[in-house]
């Protein structure tokens, strides 16, 4: 067999047995973080909301996350990824249940800032566990797979918690059911993750001893390829890295975007034409449906074009522009829906591209904290992104300016995006990494 064939089918061994199963993962927190857009539509009345007020505490979670991303992730590192991700989740799960309990503003912003501290470092701790199974060449491939787990989280979740919410049960209104049905899963698959869930190659039941040592001495090789080009960076460089800053950049529009649509969408799609809690959830679940479709073969499309900064910015410049299209077609509820199905799609489209560039100059701790601080700062748009929008909704009585806000920040991440590809970021250093596929290939 030859060292790129043995390549691919360690990746597509590793694809099968760790990237549905890590999105499920994702499924549940994704769906834990933001079902609190469709319980707003019974505990606004019920705990006397505004919508500034609503923005700001369901967007303060981002808050908790920026504080604890970086530390979480330094600790997956000492821990390891299974015990730690056990733990992340079943503290999340935890937290969500009790914010069903939530009696007013105050005690709703805390359960939200709480729920960001617990889940903190599940998704970048997801991203540099990926880094110790798959070379660069895979690795935006894995991660659609993984990020798959936003748009389907909507599919799975728009409709149930449109039915949630129109219920009451044991005395607990729908709202509360919202929070606490769809927190369960958190905690049981915490479970599974701390008795399955194996740290890295040399552990996996799926792989032989030669397969998880040449894939150790790839991902080696590829190590040494990036710090050749770029240095050896500790965690306070990489922090200081000027790239990185400029991916914080890209990253913040596309967080805009994604969480401030994903928080008011159920908003949005009720006020076209009045429809029930039931009737928003399926509607809300069509364009994530559409989004789920296109991610993958987006990806590798994108693949193709061996310049992922350009292709990410082309996928935000599509957003951007599906959005504004949806701003001015308010009155006609199809265009504007076929409008958010193509913004939505291409601002979930841009997420695994996004990913895989930061392993491309980083190595070691300072990806492991290059991945929490990209994450943790560029996830502060998830608090301002839902406040904005929300802010926006009660001076003008109309979502039309949010989405118009959304666009023209998207369009900005775009700009930045171009010019990183311009500048050959997401360019590997290959020497070292040829080298070793050719010596191992004389291996017999």
């Amino acid at each position: 067999m030859s060292s790129t064939d043995r390549a691919a089918s360690i990746a597509r061994k590793n694809m099968v047995r760790l990237g549905p199963f890590l999105g499920l993962l994702y499924l549940v927190a994704y769906i834990d973080r933001n079902n609190v857009g469709f319980a707003k539509l019974g505990m606004t009345d019920s705990l006397g909301l505004s919508a500034t007020v609503f923005g700001f505490a369901a967007g303060i979670f981002f808050l908790g996350y920026f504080l604890f991303e970086v530390p979480s992730n330094l600790l997956l590192m000492k821990f390891g990824a299974r015990r730690w991700i056990a733990r992340i989740m079943a503290t999340w799960g935890i937290v969500a249940i009790a914010t069903a309990f939530v009696q007013g503003p105050a005690s709703f912003a805390i359960a939200r800032f709480l729920l960001g501290v617990a889940e903190a470092g599940f998704f970048p701790g997801v991203l540099l566990y990926l880094t110790f199974w798959f070379p660069q060449q895979y690795r935006s491939a894995v991660i659609a797979v993984f990020a798959l787990s936003n748009p389907l989280a909507a599919v799975v979740s728009a409709p149930l918690s449109g039915w949630l919410v129109g219920l009451e049960f044991m005395g607990l209104e729908g709202w509360q059911l919202v929070y606490v049905v769809e927190a369960i899963p958190a905690v049981l698959l915490a479970l599974v993750v701390l008795k399955w869930l194996p740290d890295k190659p040399s552990q996996a039941r799926w792989l032989s001893a030669e397969e998880s040592t040449y894939l150790e001495g790839a991902l080696d090789a590829e190590r040494k390829a990036v710090e050749s080009t770029h240095g050896h960076l500790n965690l306070l460089q990489a922090i200081r890295h000027p790239k990185l800053w400029a991916l914080i950049l890209v990253f913040f529009g596309i967080v805009f975007g994604t969480y401030g649509l994903a928080l008011w969408l159920p908003t949005i799609i009720a006020n076209m034409g009045g429809y029930s809690s039931v009737t928003t959830g399926w509607l809300v679940a069509i364009p994530n449906l559409i989004a789920a479709c296109v991610m993958l073969p987006w990806e590798r499309l994108a693949r193709r074009t061996r310049n992922t900064p350009m292709a990410t910015g082309c996928t935000l410049v599509i957003a951007a522009l599906a959005l504004a299209i949806a701003v001015f077609a308010q009155r006609s509820p199809l265009i504007a829906m076929i409008a958010l199905c193509v913004g939505i799609s291409a601002m979930f489209a841009s997420t695994p591209l996004f990913w895989s560039l930061p392993p491309t100059f980083l190595t070691g701790v300072a990806i492991a904290g290059g991945f929490a601080f990209i994450n943790s700062v560029g996830n502060l748009a998830g608090f301002a992104g839902p406040y904005a929008m929300g802010w926006l909704t009660d001076k003008t009585g109309s979502s039309t300016w949010g989405l118009l806000l959304v666009s023209v920040i998207t369009l900005g991440s775009a700009c930045v995006a171009f010019i990183l590809g311009q500048r050959g970021v997401g360019h590997r250093a290959s020497d070292e990494v040829a080298e070793h596929d050719q010596d191992t290939a004389k291996t017999p």
